[in-house]
């Protein structure tokens, strides 16, 4: 009996070794995932915080320098530089201004764009737009007001201080386009940031989450290139375009407004003919 007790103890006991192995095989991927989703998702967030103030920032460069655009996009990507990933799937340090300064070099000229060819920080100006200041909007300011004060605006320069263009009679008030006027010399700026997720494995989970959230089932066919169909040029299709070249980001827009605090000047920076920045439906 002993030596029959012995061998049934060693039986069970690699049974439940095997029990074990198999149990660790199934519930390991899954732990490992949820590991790194938490750390991407932290990540994200992080983004997402900094987007916020890379927004303020570039909408104050932009009020200081006459709304220059490319004053603007270079605030977004100077103040977003600790959560960009460069085209080799690290996150460079920033730590010294030598860091900074190299960073910031190799974003401008080539890790801003994806292997897609879309950019990573993409800046737009959403207001005031063309219409609004050069005498063709159905809100414009005047002719009159296109001109500096002293006169030597020659029609194209617009101030930001100019009383008369500040001016809100309480009319306004019941008039629908009161905020349009009223607004028509605020800055505003949109950052559309698509951010490379730098963890492996959970970057492509979160990707084809969005993408399967975003895109309408009639368009999950992909066309011959493997990207989905009739998706153009939204942000779901950079989205999709980076995905089938391995490269996987989530978008993150964030909008930040701002009084000049410098002229217009029509002819030196081009305002936007309409608005171009991504918003968002509310429920009802």
């Amino acid at each position: 009996m002993g030596v029959f007790s012995l061998l049934v103890s060693q039986r069970r006991g690699r049974n439940e070794a095997g029990q074990v192995a198999v149990e660790a095989a199934l519930v390991m991927p899954l732990f490992v995932f949820f590991i790194l989703g938490i750390l991407q998702m932290g990540l994200t967030a992080q983004a997402r915080v900094m987007a916020k103030y890379a927004a303020y920032r570039a909408a104050r460069v932009g009020a200081m320098n006459n709304a220059d655009p490319s004053a603007i996009e270079a605030a977004a990507i100077l103040h977003l530089l600790p959560v960009l990933v460069s085209s080799s799937e690290t996150i460079l340090p920033t730590s010294s201004t030598g860091d900074v300064i190299s960073k910031f070099a190799r974003h401008v000229s080539f890790d801003n764009r994806l292997l897609s060819g879309d950019k990573m920080v993409k800046t737009v100006v959403c207001g005031p737009l063309k219409g609004d200041l050069d005498g063709s909007g159905p809100n414009s300011i005047g002719r009159a007001g296109q001109q500096a004060l002293g006169g030597e605006g020659s029609n194209n320069e617009v101030d930001f201080d100019d009383p008369a263009v500040h001016a809100f009679p309480a009319a306004y008030i019941r008039d629908a386009n009161a905020l349009r006027r009223f607004n028509r010399l605020r800055l505003v700026v949109q950052i559309q940031l698509l951010y490379r997720m730098p963890i492996p494995f959970a970057n492509w989970v979160i990707t084809k989450a969005y993408l399967g959230t975003s895109l309408p089932s009639v368009l999950m066919m992909p066309n011959k290139n493997g990207v989905p169909r009739d998706v153009g040029m939204t942000q779901v299709g950079q989205v999709a375009r980076a995905s089938q070249m391995g490269v996987f980001v989530v978008p993150i827009n964030v909008s930040y407004a701002m009084r000049m605090q410098s002229n217009f000047y029509l002819g030196r920076f081009a305002l936007p003919e309409k608005n171009e920045c991504i918003t968002y439906a509310h429920p009802g």
